[in-house]
């Protein structure tokens, strides 16, 4: 009987061989098998926080690891209590969103103390790492992020005609004393400067609830008829402007609105006119990322700080790549 050969090997030990070798490579475990993380964060059930929760779970998924999410809801107090549940677990690692400039120094001290190693996401301590002693921060630039949205809307006021000088700034924030919004008022109110406006308010949005969110954005509105820019500083607050804008019975450009996130409304608002540019901070990568980078610490001990975003999104055409990933909890 002729033998048949492939490169100077009968075909049946090349097929034995391939066999044993995709064997081989099927037994081997995941990295980070056996390893578990925990996201505290102050997040709620809604699309933003969805796709943040996507991208974690898909690099648990890649690397074999368990992770749970915290959504707290906007509760200072609940995240506090989840974090010291948290730690009692002894995980393998800790993503925590760093909402408060002083709630956390001591938590999260303690956690490295006992050897848990514990990352910021999503918000940081104004100081940063001064500021607290989380390992590293994976998310966008706040301040900066807010400063350049502000720009473009005060620069879109300008060539309309608008005084600014007689310009009136509403910020619409979830949690007015939380970092993330104030931080980026401070953009903002940096920006204003610049553009020589001093007349703005910030408005206590009532929480992570969207109708009681767009119920005060909209009686804001049909009490400040003066009001000349509406700024979301968290992505439900911009979620809600679109329908706000209509609630008051404002057509789209006769207050220049804009806002953090690419929540699906948020995007239809942009199409309609009604909002002139949000800022995509890719929240999915800081879910993502944070497993990766506890696992790497974990690993080699690496700490990398990461900036995820704040991307100006100011056009229908930009909005497209975003819209057929947003189904998927991907943008």
């Amino acid at each position: 009987m002729k033998r048949v050969w492939r490169n100077g090997l009968p075909v049946v030990i090349v097929v034995l061989f391939l066999f044993v070798t995709f064997w081989a490579f099927a037994q081997e475990g995941k990295p980070a098998e056996g390893m578990y993380f925990r996201f505290v964060t102050h997040g709620g059930d809604d699309p933003f926080w969805a796709v943040v929760q996507k991208g974690a779970a898909d690099a648990a998924k890649e690397l074999g690891c368990k992770v749970d999410f915290d959504l707290c809801g906007g509760d200072l107090a609940l995240q506090q209590k989840r974090f010291q549940e948290a730690v009692a677990l002894k995980p393998d690692g800790i993503a925590l969103v760093i909402n408060d400039d002083t709630a956390w120094d001591k938590p999260v001290e303690e956690a490295l103390a006992q050897g848990i190693p514990v990352i910021g996401i999503n918000n940081d301590d104004s100081e940063g790492a001064r500021g607290n002693k989380r390992l590293c921060y994976i998310g966008q630039s706040e301040k900066a992020a807010a400063y350049r949205l502000a720009v473009k809307l005060f620069e879109e006021a300008k060539a309309k005609g608008i005084d600014l000088s007689k310009a009136h700034v509403a910020m619409a924030a979830e949690v007015p004393g939380a970092n993330y919004a104030k931080i980026r008022a401070s953009g903002v109110l940096e920006a204003m400067k610049e553009y020589g406006i001093t007349s703005y308010e910030i408005i206590d949005a009532g929480g992570l609830e969207m109708t009681t969110v767009e119920s005060r954005e909209t009686s804001y509105l049909l009490a400040h008829p003066e009001t000349t820019f509406l700024i979301g500083l968290g992505g439900i607050c911009t979620d809600r402007l679109t329908a706000s804008l209509k609630a008051a019975g404002l057509e789209p450009g006769e207050i220049i609105a804009g806002g953090f996130d690419t929540t699906p409304d948020t995007l239809n608002g942009i199409r309609e006119g009604y909002i002139t540019a949000t800022i995509d901070q890719q929240q999915y990568l800081q879910g993502y990322f944070g497993v990766y980078v506890l696992y790497l610490y974990n690993k080699y001990g690496f700490t990398p700080n990461i900036d995820t975003g704040g991307y100006l999104v100011d056009s229908p055409e930009k909005i497209s790549l975003i819209e057929k990933l947003s189904p998927l909890h991907i943008r």
